[in-house]
């Protein structure tokens, strides 16, 4: 019995608006699935990694 009612507490409790009033934008950037050349490129220039490095990790 308690199961449940921990259940219906957690459902109502995520299905409501938050009402508190904080919030914190957090920068986001969605990458593709996978990993090909593209992605390892695009990880690699967004951690600012010298060239020989993203070279290294494009032959392995």
């Amino acid at each position: 019995m308690q199961e449940l009612d921990q259940d219906q507490i957690l459902s109502e409790l995520t299905a409501s608006d938050y009402k508190f009033g904080f919030t914190t934008d957090v920068e986001t950037e969605t990458i593709p699935k996978g990993l090909n050349e593209d992605v390892i490129r695009l990880i690699s220039a967004k951690k600012h990694e010298p060239e020989w490095l993203l070279e290294f990790r494009l032959k392995a």
